[in-house]
């Protein structure tokens, strides 16, 4: 079941992601990586959240005893896992480029070639996805009825 949530944070990460980048692109006529404090502002608040609240969902939907313990290790492993991921596909394009990596090369690349809320900030925020999806879960499971 814990394996189940990972994969409806992950789906929910990427649906999150495609849809706030054309939404921020349809609202303020801007491409994402035009204004990059703003656009990585807008969607990096979205994608602490959302995908963490989907997985806290899922995890107090679907465990009926121990709904927060669940939701920590469904929304921990893909909060980490997609910060690191996104970190060395990052290196290694930095290494293509024939340039040396280092945490300012490629922090720099990967905010401005793939995602503008890749930031030290975004990096440090995996506690509070883990506390959205926790209170999420917790939120659900007393919502329910249901006895632990």
């Amino acid at each position: 079941m814990i394996k189940n949530g990972w994969y409806v944070v992950t789906g929910s990460y990427f649906v999150t992601l495609f849809l706030t980048s054309w939404m921020y692109t349809a609202i303020t006529k801007l491409s994402i990586d035009q204004h990059r404090d703003i656009s990585g502002l807008v969607l990096g608040s979205v994608m602490v959240v959302i995908p963490y609240l989907v997985g806290g969902l899922y995890a107090g939907i679907s465990h009926k005893r121990g709904a927060a313990r669940a939701a920590v290790w469904i929304s921990m492993v893909p909060a980490i896992s997609e910060k690191v991921l996104i970190f060395l596909i990052g290196a290694c394009f930095v290494v293509v480029e024939g340039n040396r990596v280092t945490w300012e090369n490629v922090m720099m690349f990967v905010s401005a070639e793939a995602v503008p809320y890749f930031t030290n900030v975004y990096l440090l925020t995996f506690p509070l996805s883990v506390l959205v999806s926790v209170a999420a879960a917790a939120c659900i499971h007393v919502r329910t009825g249901s006895k632990e």
